[in-house]
């Protein structure tokens, strides 16, 4: 059965299981929001690392290719 079915045959009128099934909603959400959030703050903080330690050699050793 379905949540939504299962919404159907019990009424759906109760505000403590609609209460219990938000939360249950936000719950199942967080974990992938944290996870692929985490990832790309990550990605983002090693790319600037990565520029700016690019561009101290660059300043070093002046701009050879």
């Amino acid at each position: 059965m379905t949540l939504a079915t299962l919404l159907l045959l019990h009424g759906g009128d109760d505000p403590h299981m609609e209460l219990l099934y938000f939360f249950a909603a936000v719950i199942l959400a967080l974990p992938p929001v944290l996870i692929f959030g985490g990832l790309g703050v990550w990605i983002v903080r090693k790319m600037i690392k990565e520029r700016r330690e690019e561009r101290m050699r660059n300043a070093e050793f002046g701009m050879r290719n």
